[in-house]
C-alpha cells in the first residue's frame, strides 16, 4: 500500500508539472512569439512592399507567404496564447470558433509553407539556361498563381471544419477513421511533399548558379572588355541571388522547427488504438505542445531570418527607417503649391520637391 501510495503521488506530481510547463508557455513563451511574430510580419509586408522586391516574381511569393504568417501569429498563435496560459478558448464553448479556427489554421500553415515552395521554384527557374523557363519566373505569372493556389487549397480544406466537434470541452475529431485519414494527409503534405520539393529545387538552383559561373569566368578571362559589363550584372542580380540565400536559410529553419509536429501525428496515429495511463496522455499532451511551439516560431521568425542571412535585406530596413517610408509618412512636412503673380499676370505655382536629405529645387510654373 505504501508503494502503491508514493507511486499514485509521483504520478500526480508530474502530471502537475507538465500542466504547470504548459500554463507558463501560455503566459509567457507564447505572447513572446506573438509580439515577434507581429513586428517581424509587418516589417516582412513593409520591406517587400518597396518598388524594388515588387518587381521580383520571387519577391512576390515571398510577400504573400508573410502576410499569411500575420494570420498566423493573430488567430492561431494568439488562440494557443490565450488558451493555454489563461484559461480563455472560445472553441471549447462554440462550435463556430471550434471548426473556423481549425479550418483557418490549416489552410493559412499550409500556403505559407506552399508559397516558400512556389519562391524555390521560381529561384529555380530564374537561374536556368532555359528561356522557356525563364519565362515562368515573371511577377505577371506570380500574381496569377499567388490566389490561385489560395482558392484551390481553401477549397481542398473544406473537409476539415466538418469533422470537428466538440466533446467534454475540448474541440477534436470524433470519427477514429477520419482522424488517421487527417494525420496520414497532414504528414505526408508536412514530412514528405512541402520539404522534399523544397530540398530538390533547392539544390537544382545552386546547380544552375555553378554552372553559370563556370560558363561566365571562361569569357571573362578571353576576353577583358566584359568585366565591367559583368560587374554590371553582378550587382544587378546581387538582390536575386541573395534573396535565394534567404530560402534556402528558411528551409534549414522549416526542417528544424516544423518536422517534430507531423511526427507527433504519425505517432499519436500509429498509438491510437491503445489504451494509455494518465501519465502517457499527459506526455501526449505535453510533447504536442512543445511540437506545436516550434512549428508556431517558424511563422514568427522570417523576419530574423532574413535580417540575420541577408545583407540587402539590412540595408533595405535600414532605409526603410531612416530615409524612406516609415519617417516620412509620420514626419514629413507636407508641403503644398503656392500661386504666384507672374510679369504678364498669369498665376504660376512653386513647385516643391523633397530629396531624401533636404529640400532639394524650387521650380516655377507657368
Amino acid at each position: 500500500m505504501p508503494n502503491v501510495s508514493v507511486e499514485h503521488t509521483a504520478t500526480e506530481l508530474l502530471i502537475d508539472r507538465l500542466n504547470l510547463i504548459e500554463i507558463n508557455m501560455g503566459r509567457y513563451l507564447y505572447p513572446f512569439i506573438f509580439s515577434l511574430g507581429n513586428i517581424g510580419c509587418i516589417l516582412n509586408i513593409l520591406i517587400l512592399t518597396q518598388r524594388v522586391y515588387l518587381q521580383s516574381s520571387c519577391s512576390c511569393y515571398i510577400l504573400a507567404s508573410s502576410i499569411t504568417n500575420l494570420f498566423i501569429v493573430n488567430i492561431d498563435i494568439l488562440f494557443h496564447m490565450l488558451s493555454f496560459g489563461f484559461g480563455i478558448d472560445p472553441t471549447t464553448t462554440s462550435l463556430y470558433f471550434c471548426r473556423f479556427r481549425q479550418y483557418l489554421s490549416h489552410v493559412t500553415t499550409l500556403l505559407s509553407r506552399i508559397y516558400i515552395v512556389l519562391a524555390c521554384i521560381d529561384r529555380w527557374a530564374m537561374t536556368s539556361t532555359s528561356v522557356k523557363l525563364r519565362s515562368y519566373s515573371k511577377v505577371n505569372v506570380a500574381k496569377i498563381i499567388i490566389p490561385s493556389v489560395a482558392i484551390v487549397w481553401s477549397i481542398i480544406s473544406l473537409h476539415i471544419p466538418w469533422h470537428h466537434f466538440i466533446v467534454n470541452g475540448r474541440c477534436m475529431v470524433i470519427l477514429r477513421d477520419y482522424s488517421i485519414f487527417y494525420n496520414i494527409y497532414n504528414t505526408v503534405l508536412s514530412v514528405f511533399f512541402i520539404p522534399i520539393i523544397m530540398i530538390i529545387f533547392g539544390f537544382l538552383t545552386i546547380r544552375h548558379v555553378k554552372l553559370s559561373r563556370q560558363r561566365v569566368n571562361p569569357r571573362l578571362n578571353r576576353n577583358p572588355i566584359l568585366i565591367s559589363q559583368q560587374q554590371v550584372k553582378v550587382n544587378v542580380k546581387s538582390r536575386e541571388y541573395e534573396i535565394l540565400i534567404m530560402i534556402l536559410v528558411q528551409l534549414a529553419v522549416y526542417l528544424i522547427t516544423c518536422l517534430p509536429f507531423p511526427m507527433y501525428l504519425l505517432c499519436s496515429t500509429v498509438t491510437i488504438s491503445w489504451i494509455k495511463s494518465n501519465v502517457q496522455l499527459a506526455l501526449d499532451r505535453f510533447y504536442s505542445n512543445i511540437t506545436v511551439a516550434l512549428n508556431n516560431i517558424n511563422f514568427s521568425a522570417t523576419f530574423y531570418i532574413y535580417i540575420l542571412t541577408t545583407r540587402v535585406f539590412r540595408k533595405d530596413l535600414k532605409r526603410l527607417f531612416v530615409e524612406n517610408r516609415l519617417f516620412k509618412i509620420y514626419f514629413a512636412p507636407r508641403w503644398t503649391p503656392t500661386p504666384l503673380k507672374t510679369n504678364n499676370g498669369t498665376i504660376g505655382t512653386i513647385a516643391v520637391t523633397m530629396n531624401q536629405q533636404n529640400l532639394a529645387s524650387i521650380q516655377c510654373r507657368r
